[in-house]
């Protein structure tokens, strides 16, 4: 189970319950797996609880503000635009509209939400 596994740290959690249900020691399995003892334990205990989902790392950083319907403004700005004349969306473009909607979120991170969407960055041709 552990070998068909992408998630390298997933994988490393089910070989420790693996070898734990051999009735290797965890001191052992510890030390195969370069891990301390104690997280063996917390690892057993997660599988006791929930299985392998429990043994899954939960999601990390922040909440986006970007929501669901913000998105959907920005996926039918840049279809409008592509629709009516066929102008060239940038990330400017799309800042300053959801700015005027008073929704405080940076350059960067409208330019990323536009990378996730599909849309290409255009670069000048030397």
């Amino acid at each position: 189970m552990y070998r068909e596994e992408k998630d390298a740290k997933l994988a490393k959690k089910l070989n420790a319950i693996r070898l734990l249900m051999m009735d290797r020691p965890r001191k052992e399995v510890a030390e195969i797996l370069g891990v301390c003892v104690t997280t063996i334990g917390h690892w057993k205990n997660r599988w006791d609880q929930s299985g392998k989902d429990g043994l899954k790392s939960a999601k990390k950083g922040r909440i986006s503000k970007v929501t669901d319907d913000i998105r959907a403004e920005i996926q039918e700005i840049v279809e409008i635009k592509r629709e009516i004349n066929g102008r060239i969306v940038t990330g400017r473009l799309i800042h300053g509209r959801l700015k005027k909607h008073r929704l405080n979120i940076s350059y960067s991170h409208v330019n990323y939400v536009l990378r996730k969407m599909g849309c290409v960055k255009l670069r000048p041709r030397p």
